[in-house]
Formats: C-alpha cells, sequence, structure tokens
C-alpha cells in the first residue's frame, strides 16, 4: 500500500548512477517474475477443468488480485522510487493509483482469511460441506470481500484528500495523507494487519488441532468413518481406512499449506506494519529508505504465491510446466493424464 512515509527526506539515499541502475534492474526482474507467475496461476484455472471447486474458487480470485497488484502497484511505485519519490504522472491518477493499491492489498488479505475459514469448514461439516458451501455462496463471499476492500479505503483517501487540498502541484509526491495521523495509522494497522493476521493464525491453529484429534479418535475407533475430498470437494461414504487416511493425509497437506501462506503473509508484512505505528510517533526512528524496501516487501508476497500453488499442487506444477516448456501438446497431454490419474488414485478408495 503506497505512501509516502512521514519525514520522507529523511535518511533518503541519493539516486546516484550506482544506486539506480541496480535498483532499477531489481525491480524490473520483480515486476516481470510477479506478472508472469500470477498471469500462469491464471491461466491454469482457465485451462484446467479439474480446477473448478469452490476452494479453487477462492485461489483464482487471489491470483486475480495478486496479478493486478504486480500490474499496477508495483509498477508505478518504482517509477516513482526511482524518481526519488517524484510522481510524473498527474494528481488525479495518484488518486486512482492510491485506490486501487489499497484495495487489491486488503483484499488478497482477506481472501486468505476466507480460504482458511474454508477449510476449517470443509473440516467441521464433513459431507454436508459441498451442500452447503457452494460456487453461489463462495462469489457472494468474494463480492463482499470487494466491496468491503473498496469501501474500507476508497471513501477515507478521497475525503481525507478534499479535506487536505492537492499538495501535489507543490511537491509532485503521491501519498495517503491519511497516514500521517498516529490515530489512523493505529486503527489501519489493527484492521489491515493485526485483525486478519490473529485470526488466520487461530484458524490454522485450530485446523491442525482438529485434524489431530480426528486421526487420534479414528484410530481408536470411536466415531463414524465418513470423509469428504478437499480436492475436488465430492463426499464418499463409509471409506475404507486407507481411505480414511488418505483423506487425512489430504487435510494435513491443505493444513501446511495455509500455514506457508500465513508464514509469508507474517514474514512480508510485518516489518511495514510495525514501523508504519512507530514512524506515525517518531519520525527519526528509521532510516526512510529502508521503509521503502519493507512496503515493497508488501508486494513481493504477490510474487512468491504463485509458487506455493506450484509447490501445493500437482495440477498448477503440470500447467507451469507446460507453459515454460518448448515440448509439444501432446507430451503434456499424456502427462496431464498422469498426473490427472495418479491424483483419481490418491483420492479414491480400495
Amino acid at each position: 500500500m503506497s505512501t509516502t512515509p512521514p519525514g520522507k527526506d529523511k535518511g533518503i539515499i541519493p539516486m546516484t548512477t550506482g544506486v539506480q541502475i541496480p535498483a532499477a534492474v531489481g525491480l524490473a526482474v520483480l515486476i516481470f517474475i510477479s506478472i508472469t507467475g500470477n498471469a500462469m496461476t491464471v491461466l491454469a484455472y482457465l485451462r484446467n477443468k479439474q480446477l473448478r471447486s469452490v476452494y479453487d474458487l477462492y485461489l483464482f480470485n487471489l491470483e486475480i488480485t495478486d496479478l493486478l497488484i504486480s500490474a499496477i502497484s508495483l509498477p508505478f511505485y518504482t517509477v516513482y522510487t526511482l524518481m526519488e519519490n517524484t510522481w510524473p504522472f498527474g494528481h488525479g491518477f495518484c488518486v486512482v493509483y492510491l485506490m486501487c493499491d489499497f484495495t487489491l492489498v486488503f483484499q488478497s488479505m482477506l481472501l486468505m482469511l476466507i480460504i482458511s475459514i474454508d477449510r476449517l469448514l470443509l473440516i467441521q461439516m464433513g459431507p454436508s460441506y459441498m451442500i452447503r458451501i457452494t460456487k453461489r455462496v463462495a462469489i457472494a463471499q468474494v463480492a463482499g470481500t470487494w466491496l468491503f476492500s473498496f469501501l474500507m479505503f476508497c471513501p477515507l483517501i478521497i475525503a481525507w484528500d478534499v479535506y487536505v487540498g492537492n499538495s501535489l502541484a507543490e511537491d509532485m509526491v503521491c501519498e495517503a495523507k491519511f497516514m500521517h495521523d498516529s490515530v489512523v495509522v493505529i486503527i489501519h494497522a489493527v484492521v489491515a494487519f493485526i485483525i486478519p493476521f490473529v485470526c488466520m493464525t487461530s484458524v490454522n491453529v485450530f485446523i491442525y488441532v482438529k485434524i489431530k484429534q480426528r486421526l487420534m479418535m479414528k484410530q481408536a475407533g470411536n466415531i463414524p468413518v465418513s470423509t469428504i475430498n478437499p480436492d475436488n470437494q465430492t463426499a464418499t461414504a463409509a471409506p475404507k481406512p486407507r481411505t480414511d487416511r488418505n483423506e487425512n493425509r489430504r487435510h494435513l497437506k491443505a493444513a501446511k499449506f495455509l500455514t506457508m501462506i500465513v508464514a509469508a503473509f507474517w514474514l512480508f508484512w510485518s516489518p511495514m506494519a510495525f514501523t508504519t505505528v512507530l514512524i506515525s510517533f517518531w519520525d527519526d526512528c528509521l532510516n526512510q529508505s529502508l521503509y521503502v524496501v519493507f512496503y515493497y516487501l508488501v508486494w513481493v508476497k504477490s510474487s512468491v504465491n504463485p509458487f506455493l500453488y506450484a509447490y501445493n499442487s500437482p495440477r498448477y506444477r503440470m500447467n507451469f510446466q507446460r507453459f515454460l516448456s518448448c515440448n509439444s501438446r501432446h507430451q503434456f497431454r499424456k502427462r496431464e493424464q498422469n498426473v490427472e490419474s495418479a491424483i483419481t488414485v490418491q483420492t479414491s478408495p480400495d
């Protein structure tokens, strides 16, 4: 979420040629990787008919959000950074840019929270999950988060800009002016970081505990055997013990994937969140160039997500290999069939 930090002229590393060229190359590579990776995940969803579960729909919207962050937030702020916090695109576009940036980043967090809650509901509800959590419900949830993300920041950006006035003509900066208010900054940090992180962490810990409890109870034979496949969300009745073990392994795999997402969220978001609060009270507590690096870390997370998808899902991994390889369609069709066969074997009863 781009903003020029308070005390923005203090501690900024001058953009000499020795700094500007490596920074430009590094940021260009980051933008390319981020856009390419997220574009491939979107294409993988669109071309693979097996990726059509409610869970995949949530991931698809997260991919779209990350792609927009990579195509909007990163490129324009890169120009802004390389020009030493000089905004050349005009005041009107600055307001639009800030609205897009804040909305997209917050939407990304909300979708990660929804995905975590969705996995918990899958474990809690069992076979009734696919009846109650339909694609129509998922679409309504995603639409609701987009509306909430827009209303969370956009009216504030516009209202604050009107209240403070247009200062762009004077210093050519593009900043969310409300980020200079200490009270607003604290509220922003609590709502946009602390609450989502605490919720995601709590939900994922609860998921892990529930899976462990199910394993122990099923081993003891204290609960009836009833499963639902978390990959395609199809219910199975009275599976054999091996299938039951496969289900728990799939739940554990999903829980590990969510843990990686939460860990990435903490790693890339916490430096910016904490330093934003500190700087709002003490302008000189942090070198401002380091603060800009922390802002980029928030966007770097969008470039990391495609790698997490490929690591977790053989279908995404296979599609990535197809996009990056020069092999013939026939060869990849054969590999795709092998991947689907392997997944079928892992998820089918004996």
